[in-house]
């Protein structure tokens, strides 16, 4: 028995609830309620079973400026701004900063002004992918029972070698439990996603690539459990509001006053004086383009951390409302995550040619499932 784990990044309920997706092999269908945030959140869910508050992986940055990798760049505030910020400037920064601090995981800084960096910390110190890279992984768990299996991700492979090896590896019988991390149907969504032919025809591209899988792993293996899951959908743009030019008139300096990081779905702040936090949060209260987040719906979320590390005020926009420009960039595409979980476009999905012992309803459970199965193989192996 083999069991293979496909995850494809932001394959959302969306574009499967009503579509024919591998329907002679993967009857079971779910939709799956995803955890707000970004893949650095959802993913480490998925794989830990655990809510960013108990993982402590959720945005890719948070406030720690004793320990950022970018301390350094302090050194470099007597350049001007626009020589600080030019392209050149900040791939040396980002070079540099990755290999002083020998991270393995993802590791960007994106348009994160330069001269704000040193006061930011990176989640990802590790390849989530490997065990150890965050707590209470899947990997962990495969690890401690002694399973063969394999985990193919972007840090070595492009999304079609990676359905090429695994094919490869299930004809060998070299693993009994494989998990696939396909993640360049995100990028596809986010430019494409308001394209119904071009979306059919990449989502029938990666439909194709899985039915190979699928048969690889029947003729090598026999029996095969065979699970499909994604980590959030795609909402499509409904307009853009100008964030940063509501707040930078208030008259307040970052970083003297406060610090904010202007994420393309929400705003997140730090305050270091009573002044900025009145104003900034009273000119929040009154616009109707987003909400600030309170605790109740913080703990709700499982993004109630025991610290102001990840933000002190989170700001967080309506769904389909981009902040343009962010430091993401100065005019956002066509669709994005990272918007409430309640909104239908948020949803990831789970299909399986098993009916699992439990109902699938969130990214926990779908953790569940994976464990359940490792157990499963493992008895397997050494009935």
């Amino acid at each position: 028995m083999v069991a293979v784990f496909t995850l494809i990044d932001a394959l959302g309920w969306t574009y499967l609830k009503d579509r024919d997706f591998l329907p002679e092999v993967l009857t079971y269908r779910a939709e799956v309620r995803t955890v707000l945030g970004f893949s650095s959140a959802a993913i480490p869910t998925l794989l830990s079973g655990l809510l960013p508050r108990e993982s402590e992986h959720w945005n890719l940055f948070y406030y720690d400026p004793d320990k950022s990798p970018f301390k350094w760049v302090r050194w470099l505030r007597f350049l001007p701004r626009s020589v600080l910020n030019s392209r050149i400037m900040r791939r040396g920064i980002r070079f540099v900063a990755q290999r002083r601090s020998r991270f393995g995981g993802y590791f960007q800084i994106y348009g994160v002004p330069t001269e704000l960096l040193p006061y930011f910390d990176i989640c990802e110190k590790r390849d989530i992918y490997k065990p150890g890279g965050v707590p209470f992984s899947i990997f962990d768990h495969l690890e401690k029972l002694g399973i063969r299996y394999k985990a193919y991700s972007y840090h070595g492979f492009k999304d079609e070698e990676i359905v090429r090896l695994a094919r490869r590896d299930l004809s060998q019988k070299n693993c009994d439990f494989l998990f696939l991390y396909l993640s360049e149907l995100d990028a596809f969504l986010h430019h494409r996603c308001q394209d119904e032919n071009l979306v059919e025809r990449e989502i029938r591209r990666y439909e194709g690539w899985l039915r190979e899988l699928y048969e690889e792993a029947c003729r090598a293996h026999g029996e095969t459990a065979f699970f499909l899951f994604s980590d959030h959908g795609m909402t499509p743009k409904r307009s853009g509001y100008d964030l940063v030019g509501r707040i930078t008139p208030l008259g307040f300096q970052m970083p003297r006053d406060y610090l904010a990081l202007y994420d393309s779905t929400m705003a997140r702040f730090w305050f270091f004086n009573d002044r900025a936090r009145r104003g900034i949060g009273q000119a929040l209260e009154g616009l109707d383009c987003g909400h600030i987040l309170r605790h109740e719906e913080l703990h709700g979320l499982g993004i109630d951390f025991p610290h102001t590390r990840n933000g002190e005020l989170v700001f967080l926009m309506n769904p389909g409302v981009l902040i343009e420009p962010s430091f993401f960039g100065a005019k956002g595409p066509e669709g994005m995550h990272g918007f409430h979980p309640d909104d239908p476009y948020s949803s990831a999905a789970f299909l399986s040619n098993r009916v699992p012992s439990r109902p699938v309803e969130t990214l926990v459970d779908v953790n569940e499932v994976m464990r359940e199965w490792a157990e499963a193989v493992h008895s397997n192996i050494y009935a």
